[in-house]
């Protein structure tokens, strides 16, 4: 009886060869290799990461330009939420350089109010900025000490 050939190529002792070509991998050695690839790139920017983690703890002036234009960006961000206009502003008449002196106000806000002004009339009390998209129920109890609503033109 003849000895049934293996589908497995073999060296010349008779041993299996385990990686002889990708088609004679099952399907779990197949997936252990890639995974293997997937992780590679992955480790390479980690590598990359501390490296430039140690880069700048070793020179910490490189750091500080970077930090320091963050810092100035932060500082943008913040300054509109503590900004006070030196006296009340008249919601009917204040121009859009007035209404950037509130708090949370910025020009595109101040756009859209003096907008909201145009088309609907005058403000008849504060909460009408409600009808605002951009004003939240917060923005308008930061903004409502220094704001109110004069006679309408």
């Amino acid at each position: 009886m003849p000895a049934e050939s293996s589908s497995r190529p073999t060296d010349r002792v008779g041993r299996w060869r385990r990686h002889a070509c990708p088609c004679a991998l099952s399907d779990s050695e197949r997936a252990g290799s890639r995974g293997r690839t997937r992780l590679r790139p992955l480790a390479i920017l980690a590598a990359i990461a501390v490296y430039i983690a140690v880069a700048f703890w070793m020179k910490p002036g490189a750091a500080g330009r970077i930090s320091d234009s963050l810092a100035g960006w932060r500082d943008s961000v913040t300054d509109r939420f503590h900004k006070h206009p030196d006296h009340a502003i008249d919601l009917n008449l204040a121009t859009a350089a007035e209404l950037e002196q509130l708090p949370g106000i910025g020009p595109a806000t101040a756009a859209e109010i003096l907008r909201f002004r145009e088309q609907s009339g005058p403000i008849r009390r504060p909460e009408d900025l409600l009808a605002i998209p951009r004003i939240t129920r917060r923005a308008l109890d930061r903004i409502r000490p220094y704001v109110f609503v004069g006679n309408p033109r």
